[in-house]
């Protein structure tokens, strides 16, 4: 399912993030890095704040800043802005994102497959695009701040101020952001499983009296 969830996730990041909008948060957050590097070069030189040997100082500098750039990256908006004329399959939904699905759609996110159900056609088509959505978005909100953590902790790992606790306890939130890739690939296999089935057949409308 990671395997999946990355292919749609590579797939379709541009559906949700606005190319223009990353180019923006990237060219801001190399700014804010260089910033950064640069002040806690100065800062080093004045006042040797580090207090470790060049080769320590050089490298925690390096990451902190990266965890600068990073966090500066995750508070910029990415996404694509709301068009209210979205529509999903053909409906007209609301273009939000949705991190759960409703319970007709939960049964065929499980671990193992669940044949779709011809009268839950409709709803697992429209859940599963949003659910991806949502799950993309904040992929690309969560991941950059859990990078920041990651690398900020390293910085201070290197030059002695936190223990390997710290270490492996970001390292592990990060290795969850694996979970939202395996969230994506079941909802894809939902889709496809939903979009294989026939349409059921409309009900005819009762006659009036």
């Amino acid at each position: 399912m990671f395997t999946l969830g990355w292919q749609v996730f590579r797939r379709h990041v541009t559906d949700v993030l606005d190319p223009a909008r990353v180019r923006r948060a990237a060219l801001w957050s190399g700014i804010a890095a260089v910033v950064a590097l640069v002040g806690m070069a100065v800062l080093e030189a004045r006042v040797d704040w580090t207090g470790t040997t060049p080769v320590r100082s050089v490298v925690a500098m390096v990451l902190l800043a990266l965890g600068v750039g990073l966090l500066t990256f995750a508070c910029i908006p990415t996404w694509q802005p709301p068009d209210p004329s979205t529509t999903i399959n053909g409906r007209q939904v609301r273009p939000s994102w949705q991190l759960a699905a409703r319970g007709a759609t939960q049964l065929y996110l499980q671990r193992r497959p669940v044949p779709v159900l011809p009268e839950h056609r409709e709803i697992v088509r429209t859940d599963t695009v949003l659910l991806r959505r949502g799950l993309i978005g904040m992929l690309a909100r969560v991941a950059p701040l859990l990078g920041s953590g990651l690398v900020a902790v390293l910085g201070a790992f290197v030059l002695g101020a936190a223990s390997g606790f710290h270490v492996l306890a970001i390292a592990a939130y990060t290795v969850g952001l694996s979970e939202y890739f395996v969230r994506i690939g079941r909802s894809e296999r939902a889709r496809v499983a939903a979009e294989s089935l026939e349409p059921a057949p409309e009900t005819p409308a009762r006659p009036t009296s």
